[in-house]
């Protein structure tokens, strides 16, 4: 008998995503087979799609944030069983090397992240990762918000890098997953006013109706003058900018008060151009947040376990995997619309 098979979307080059047969994976020692049941398409697939970063290697199955079933377990498996809801920390680390062994497993010297350069990842049936990674789904969670732990935590590490945050004023650049995500978990933290900025209005409603204060549309004026007059003319205390281009930079920074603090998130382009003596004599302080902890996804995990966050108005449309995945790819890298998180079913 040959190998048992299975359906994957199979990057095989710049806007070149197939529906494909491949092997279908056999958990080995310590790890488990877990049944995709939901798998949101990230902008960095999509830029990946596009052939924009070089980080997603033909051929390939791209997707790192998802959630699933367990179906079958690898030798020495004790502490997870078949039928248990999961979703995984999409980074497999040594545990040996030096950054690992102090606790930051995202900065392992040899990892492999799920769905990135040539490691595939859950844009398929099936995938088999290690239990070391695997966080459980409380029952009343469903899958699709499941999915959304891993663009949870990247928040995550971005909110906490804003350092505390009750009774401050804080903006956040970019109304995207990303940005909308950040609102979510800087709302908990008692601030005194959060303010989002982003071009499209669709996206500032849904900002709006998960608790900003204000919203604020550069297309309509000078975001500057109007964070200053909803701050006193003094400025918001923290920026958090979430797109990660020269505009939306310069955004950010213009709008903190002396001695503010941005958290720069976005990652879209490479080199952008940033007023140094405003931030030398202003005395701002940057700082860059990328991916996130194991403890800070653990973190996310918790949050949405207890039903204390509520992620939903980000998901914006569910759809089957193998039917329409391939026309999503394609109208989210042409035209996106009003979509924010699309999240792929199996």
């Amino acid at each position: 008998m040959g190998r048992p098979m299975m359906k994957a979307l199979v990057f095989n080059g710049n806007e070149d995503l197939r529906l494909a047969e491949v092997p279908k994976p056999k958990p080995g020692r310590g790890e488990a087979l877990i049944r995709v049941k939901a798998c949101g398409i990230c902008g960095s697939d999509v830029h990946g799609y596009l052939g924009i970063t070089g980080r997603r290697l033909p051929p390939m199955i791209m997707g790192h944030e998802f959630s699933g079933e367990i179906v079958e377990l690898g030798a020495d498996v004790t502490d997870f069983r078949v039928g248990d809801r999961v979703a995984p920390y999409p980074v497999i680390f040594c545990g040996e090397c030096e950054p690992c062994r102090r606790g930051d497993v995202h900065l392992c010297l040899h990892k492999r992240a799920l769905g990135v350069l040539a490691c595939d990842g859950a844009m398929a049936d099936y995938i088999a990762v290690p239990t070391k990674v695997l966080f459980r789904i409380a029952a009343p969670i469903s899958f699709d918000v499941g999915a959304m732990m891993e663009p949870l935590a990247v928040a995550c590490r971005a909110v906490n890098h804003a350092g505390d945050l009750p009774g401050k004023s804080v903006l956040i650049v970019g109304a995207g997953t990303i940005g909308l995500l950040a609102l979510a978990l800087v709302k908990m933290r008692n601030p005194a006013k959060v303010l989002v900025s982003d071009l499209s209005d669709t996206r500032l409603a849904v900002a709006t109706r998960m608790g900003a204060d204000a919203v604020l549309n550069p297309a309509n004026g000078a975001v500057d003058a109007a964070v200053k007059a909803a701050t006193g003319d003094v400025g918001v205390d923290v920026a958090i900018e979430a797109v990660g281009a020269t505009p939306t930079v310069q955004q950010a920074m213009s709008c903190l008060r002396t001695g503010g603090t941005a958290v720069w998130i976005g990652n879209s382009a490479k080199m952008i151009t940033v007023n140094m003596q405003e931030v030398v004599t202003r005395e701002l302080q940057v700082i860059g947040s990328f991916l996130y902890s194991f403890q800070e996804f653990g973190e996310v995990v918790d949050l949405l376990n207890q039903g204390k966050l509520d992620v939903e108005p980000v998901i914006s449309l569910r759809a089957p995997m193998m039917e329409k995945g391939i026309d999503l790819f394609a109208k989210l890298a042409k035209d996106p619309g009003p979509l924010i998180k699309v999240i792929l079913n199996n």
